[in-house]
């Protein structure tokens, strides 16, 4: 996945959100892990280092640097470790470090602290909040039910199978004009199939992009 300028200074102006989380320096490991745990575990989201609360352009801290240690934590802070696609771009002549984060095939990921004790947390609004034992079992409910798929679901499953999604994966409207097909029936789908675990995803709205799992 590659973010555009464009897309991402939309987003900046949308604010922070349920998929959206913007800081102007890279927080300490723990706090990170819980960011990246409740997108994984929850709908997926978008991390912007370099960006303050109310999306002012500050720029990334040695973003080359903060990218690596971004990918580290994401590694070594979570249980199962969290796979995220992260870059640098440059914004208005600012260098911003981005992570789009699925909602993951491998959730509940749990984050880890500095004695090693694991917590789970999902998205509520803009924060990040330790799991009830409801939520965890909406959760757990919801990847075990994703064995039920409908013929439309397979059949997108087949056609991303003979596609070339590479990291950039594909959007549901895409599929819709292949098969001509209405788009709202195309997102239902492959939103099923993400909640299935049978894909991942990144990105939002009708740029959502969508590979299988590997």
């Amino acid at each position: 996945m590659e973010l555009e300028p464009d897309e991402l200074a939309r987003r900046i102006t949308e604010g922070e959100g349920k998929t959206l989380e913007f800081k102007r320096g890279l927080p300490g490991p723990p706090k990170l892990a819980r960011t990246l745990a409740a997108f994984a575990n929850t709908r997926g989201g978008l991390l912007l280092i370099g960006v303050g609360d109310r999306g002012e352009l500050v720029g990334a801290p040695r973003p080359r640097e903060t990218l690596a240690t971004l990918r580290r934590i994401a590694a070594e802070w979570l249980e199962p470790a969290l796979e995220l696609q992260a870059g640098v771009l440059e914004l208005d002549g600012v260098r911003l470090v981005w992570a789009s984060v699925p909602l993951s095939p491998a959730r509940p990921h749990a984050a880890l602290d500095a004695g090693g004790a694991r917590e789970l947390v999902v998205r509520v609004g803009s924060s990040n909040r330790r799991a009830s034992e409801a939520t965890l079992k909406a959760l757990r409910a919801q990847v075990a039910g994703g064995a039920s798929l409908g013929e439309l679901e397979r059949s997108i499953l087949r056609w991303l199978a003979t596609r070339p999604c590479g990291v950039h994966g594909v959007t549901a409207d895409e599929f819709a004009r292949a098969r001509n097909i209405g788009r709202q029936r195309a997102r239902r789908a492959f939103t099923h199939l993400e909640l299935a675990g049978r894909v991942v995803a990144h990105g939002s709205g009708a740029q959502r992009r969508y590979a299988p799992v590997s």
